[in-house]
């Protein structure tokens, strides 16, 4: 059984589709993982669900999702 089987859409990263264990969130509103926007901001400047241009490469850490991810993975 995979270890993100079961969890919520919102704790899945929309690039790597794996379960996040460092959200941030982008000035675009969305969260991801942080390993894997970081990546995306080093070859692009838009937004990966939007397509938009973002003003922005500044990332916002997720605290309240991280501890949602946290304390499902203890019940799991």
């Amino acid at each position: 059984m995979a270890a993100d089987q079961g969890a919520l859409p919102s704790f899945i990263c929309p690039i790597s589709m794996a379960l996040m264990t460092d959200p941030v969130t982008c000035c675009d509103g969305h969260t991801y993982e942080r390993s894997s926007i970081e990546t995306w901001l080093r070859h692009r400047l838009s937004s990966p669900l939007t397509g938009a241009l973002l003003p922005s490469n500044h990332l916002v850490p997720n605290l309240a999702l991280r501890s949602a991810i946290q304390e499902w993975q203890e019940r799991h």
